[in-house]
């Protein structure tokens, strides 16, 4: 693909995803509005989840953490068997049109880790009775035990994984440092129930105007589903869908997507499982080839947070908490200018305030850490 079109590409998915200078820029947005736009956001990881929260609305991780106990958002299983932010009311109906059919396939795992049908059973039951208001992972766990279930061995992860793609349960607030998880039906104020067609149409209609513009296996990637039904779901919005041949391959972007503001797309510290990366099958858009093992060491989906300049990843960060602050180190892959440096310093001083802390930011290379 030529860089022109790469860097075409990169500016309209950076509006789309949220990451660019809104032209209509006010206030901060609320974390639901963020959550209804791009349909789900990768959360496999609380802090990192949360941030991506953060970074698109301008809120504090205090007022992420109030939208979750004001049951604005929840995190649960949606689909792809991991954990993402949802809006509270599509979490139900996610789950059971995304995620629920894949469960079956975890019963190689049970079988693995010793756990029966009926030990299955007997846990949604208990979940069922007991969690009413939600209950610590810690709580749970003890829960398990008392009626006979051994949720050691990644047992107890697996037992609220499932009952989370079912659509019983959902993560509530933070209790302490521990998750917790709540019955969906008495944490959730109202929950909608679109028909399949109707859900399908919502969730293919939310990501190509959160991500466009994408390809027909960027949203198979997505939901891990086959193009079959990829297909069959795009086909409910084809009139809201633009196509586009470039490179080979059909490029979909909304109708109403975002518009994309002029000039250069800024710098942004993004977490380490940022819809960015983790919201399409190819991400030689955003990050070139011959830096993907920097920011995926050992090639296994574990990312690094990433420094992306004007849309492409052009370095990785970390941050190390101090007594008093927080020190983001950050390892760009080549040499920055000094404008460039000012706009690192300038989004880490707003990780900061998100953090409610100072931040400090602290050069590491370049260097080439692909080993």
């Amino acid at each position: 693909m030529r860089e022109s079109d790469r860097r075409r590409l990169r500016r309209a998915r950076m509006a789309a995803l949220g990451l660019a200078p809104r032209l209509d820029a006010g206030g901060p947005v609320s974390a639901l509005d963020v959550a209804r736009e791009l349909g789900a956001l990768q959360a496999q990881d609380y802090a990192s989840g949360a941030w991506s929260l953060g970074v698109r609305s301008g809120l504090t991780l205090e007022q992420v953490e109030q939208a979750v106990r004001d049951r604005e958002v929840v995190r649960t299983w949606p689909m792809r068997g991991t954990i993402h932010w949802v809006p509270a009311e599509d979490a139900r109906w996610m789950c059971e049109l995304l995620a629920a059919p894949r469960s079956t396939s975890l019963a190689t795992r049970f079988a693995q880790l010793g756990l029966t049908e009926r030990d299955v059973e007997l846990a949604g039951r208990l979940f069922e009775e007991h969690l009413r208001e939600p209950m610590s992972r810690p709580e749970v766990a003890a829960l398990l035990v008392e009626h006979g279930i051994d949720p050691t061995g990644q047992r107890n992860y697996h037992l609220i994984g499932h009952h989370c793609m079912s659509g019983l349960i959902c993560q509530g607030p933070i209790i302490g440092k521990q998750p917790s998880f709540v019955l969906i039906d008495t944490w959730v104020p109202h929950s909608r129930k679109p028909s399949r067609e109707e859900g399908l149409a919502t969730v293919v209609e939310r990501y190509v105007r959160s991500h466009g513009p994408v390809t027909e296996k960027d949203l198979a990637g997505w939901l891990l589903k086959p193009l079959g039904l990829t297909r069959e779901a795009l086909a409910l919005v084809d009139d809201r869908i633009q196509r586009e041949e470039l490179d080979g391959q059909t490029w979909l972007t909304h109708v109403d997507a975002r518009d994309v503001p002029e000039g250069p797309g800024g710098v942004h510290l993004l977490p380490q499982w940022d819809e960015l990366l983790l919201g399409f099958k190819s991400r030689d858009v955003s990050l070139p080839t011959e830096h993907f093992v920097k920011v995926v060491p050992g090639r296994n989906m574990v990312f690094k947070p990433t420094l992306v300049v004007d849309g492409e990843v052009a370095g990785t960060w970390r941050r190390v908490q101090k007594r008093a602050h927080v020190v983001i180190e950050v390892s760009p892959f080549a040499e920055l200018s000094t404008r460039r440096w000012r706009e690192v310093e300038t989004t880490a001083a707003a990780y900061g305030t998100f953090l409610g802390t100072e931040a400090e930011v602290v050069r590491v290379g370049p260097a080439d850490r692909s080993t």
